[in-house]
């Protein structure tokens, strides 16, 4: 979009929200557009007719931002005889209302926008929360002992988020995994939701005329979204329905034989049935999902054998044969690398900035450098935003435009002269679902008492959105139940109070529960699992350990952190010295992995896929992150990793050869 567009835009949203009465549609051609009518010339009347196209697709522009037009017969003036279309935005549906917000719930917020680190998602959750605090929420910093994560990774979220809020039949091709097959679907979306820690889109399939959930990471290509207001919205509460049938699959029992001593992290949710042959155990494994339970079995290897039902003890043996199969192969060729695109701000996005910017300059004076960093621009862009505003403001009807003032004193800017805007605008749609994310995220980390302050926010935040709760796209999270999920509370208090714990811990990779004492420095999530980010003084360096693997936690005797420990970042996954470098190949329907796990280095190849690297400590962890994939992710090198997989691969399949022959 070009300056002049931008600058015409903003002044009909001004002329718009200046009126009272409305303006009727030669007078915005004549203020906004320049353009006087003079009925008989040819010329002039295709003239007229281009600005009218003009301002219709301007009208859609603004309508897309939050701007509700409307349009009604009136006279444009007291001593009219002729009733003409009138257009007006009514300040009140446009307007963020004053926000008032406690210190616990500001923190909450600060939080809950900092959960969402996507680059998409970590935008839109700061630009709400910049005008949420211009409407009179207290700034907070969050504390530095938390870093929730929301996973909104998946490319398709933003257009399948924003079409089930719109109404917008979808069209795309789908991976299913019962099938194999790949097939063009139309759905009419609405809603998404997460389970299992993946994102699912619920919606009604219009070629087979019935609800289905789709899962987000077997979409391939790109989606493509119809006419909004192509359905009607469904009921409340139709994307939990329909998500909740992932969850009603009936309980079934497996029977497993379990090597002595090892698979550890297993035998806490199995029950024993007795002695099995020599060496092994048995029992039974309650499980719901066949392919879910097959994932997680694979990643046992050789130590964990399925001995019934044969449905899942063959989709064990599927994934450890194709992650074999997948092993050490290249795959397809690197896809050329094309010089990035220039980033080019859209209309839209610098019109929404130019609209945040002025409630936040009539709050008060502020420098240039601290305009540049808090909307993520330069000294000179700062600037160029400010020549545009100079250049807008309303126009009386003798034609005089009052323009907004912008004065620059020694690199300090105040405004004056911007009434129509200023006040902050809603939330869209997608900031605030993205917000209310954060804030879900959050709920375990609350005690019970402040879990209800979160739910009255989440529904505040929704209240905010530019036509209220009836336009948010309906978002379900429903995490399953995490273990030790009690302790969250209790750990992040520890972490707060600088306190030494003791901890027994179980490392699934090496079969083993040792003892540690640590100084916990924060709590991180990942998706729905828990962390606890600390110092430990057993390995001399920070670790951390998932909450959900901690066997028990005891306060201890209290030890210093050394002064010259540098706990680095909050990353889950950090470098070793010692540390494999591993390069994995992933296949389209395990993108998800590469942001997941921390993997860097990520290049395309021809056929979708992507090459990442990925540092691990133990070629067992390794061997057992492929096993999961069952060939979805492949490992390519280095070459002694691969074959101490292939061992391992190789082994898992032979207990269950052995299995066979005595069946």
């Amino acid at each position: 979009m070009s300056e002049a567009k931008t600058s015409r835009l903003l002044n009909l949203l001004i002329a718009l929200l200046h009126t009272e009465r409305g303006l009727s549609r030669d007078r915005i051609l004549r203020d906004v557009y320049g353009h006087t009518a003079e009925p008989g010339q040819d010329g002039p009347a295709r003239e007229q007719e281009a600005v009218l196209r003009q301002f219709e697709r301007d009208k859609a522009d603004l309508r897309s931002m939050g701007a509700d037009i409307q349009e009604r017969e009136g006279y444009e003036r007291m001593d009219s005889a002729e009733k003409v279309t009138m257009y007006r935005v009514d300040p009140t549906g446009f307007r963020l209302p004053p926000q008032r917000f406690t210190a616990e719930e500001s923190t909450w917020l600060a939080l809950a926008a900092l959960a969402c680190d996507s680059a998409v998602a970590g935008r839109e959750a700061q630009r709400a929360l910049r005008r949420l605090e211009a409407a009179g929420a207290l700034p907070e910093t969050p504390p530095s002992q938390v870093q929730p994560r929301v996973r909104l990774d998946e490319p398709h979220w933003d257009i399948l988020s924003d079409a089930a809020a719109r109404g917008a039949e979808v069209a795309f091709d789908y991976h299913a995994s019962s099938t194999g097959e790949l097939r063009r679907r139309r759905v009419q979306p609405w809603g998404l939701g997460q389970r299992f820690g993946q994102w699912y889109l619920a919606g009604h399939d219009v070629d087979r005329g019935a609800p289905r959930v789709f899962r987000l990471s077997r979409i391939r290509g790109t989606v493509a979204a119809h006419a909004p207001g192509s359905f009607a919205l469904p009921e409340p509460g139709a994307v939990r329905r329909a998500l909740d049938g992932l969850d009603g699959l009936p309980e079934r029992t497996a029977r497993l034989r379990v090597a002595e001593d090892r698979a550890l992290e297993l035998r806490r949710t199995w029950a024993p049935t007795g002695a099995g042959p020599e060496g092994w155990d048995r029992g039974d494994f309650g499980f719901r999902d066949v392919s879910v339970a097959a994932e997680w079995l694979a990643g046992f290897g050789d130590a964990v054998v399925v001995e019934g039902p044969a449905e899942l003890a063959h989709a064990v043996v599927s994934r450890l044969e194709g992650a074999l199969r997948a092993l050490g192969t290249r795959g397809a060729r690197e896809a050329a690398v094309t010089k990035p695109p220039r980033k080019v701000t859209s209309g839209n996005e610098r019109l929404e900035r130019l609209m945040d910017l002025v409630p936040f300059l009539l709050a008060g004076p502020a420098s240039v450098e601290t305009v540049a960093e808090r909307f993520g621009l330069t000294a000179q862009q700062v600037r160029q935003e400010l020549l545009l505003l100079q250049e807008a403001g309303p126009i009386d009807s003798a034609g005089f435009q009052s323009y907004i003032e912008v004065i620059e004193d020694e690199g300090i800017v105040s405004l004056a002269n911007a009434a129509e805007l200023s006040r902050p605008r809603r939330l869209s749609a997608g900031e605030a679902v993205i917000l209310q994310l954060g804030l879900q995220a959050l709920l375990p980390l609350a005690e019970d008492s402040a879990k209800e302050s979160i739910g009255r926010l989440i529904d505040k935040v929704g209240a905010a959105a530019v036509v209220g709760r009836e336009g948010l796209p309906q978002i379900d999270v429903q995490s399953e139940p995490q273990r030790n999920a009690q302790l969250v509370p209790a750990l992040y208090a520890a972490a707060t109070a600088g306190e030494t714990l003791r901890l027994t811990y179980l490392n699934p990779t090496k079969d083993e529960v040792t003892e540690r004492l640590v100084n916990p420095l924060g709590i991180l999530s990942e998706g729905n699992r828990w962390y606890l980010d600390s110092y430990c003084h057993r390995a001399r360096a920070r670790r951390v350990f998932r909450i959900d693997r901690i066997e028990s936690v005891a306060p201890a005797e209290p030890l210093p952190v050394p002064p010259d420990f540098e706990p680095g970042g909050d990353a889950l996954f950090t470098h070793r010295p010692s540390d494999v470098e591993a390069v994995v190949r992933l296949a389209p329907e395990s993108l998800w992995a590469e942001a997941a796990f921390g993997a860097e280095d990520g290049r395309d190849l021809e056929d979708g896929s992507r090459r990442v690297s990925l540092h691990v400590a133990d070629v067992a962890w390794l061997a057992a992150f492929v096993a999961q994939f069952g060939g979805s992710a492949a490992l390519e090198g280095p070459a002694e990793a691969v074959e101490a997989c292939r061992a391992w691969l190789a082994r898992a399949l032979a207990a269950y050869g052995a299995e066979a022959g005595t069946g």
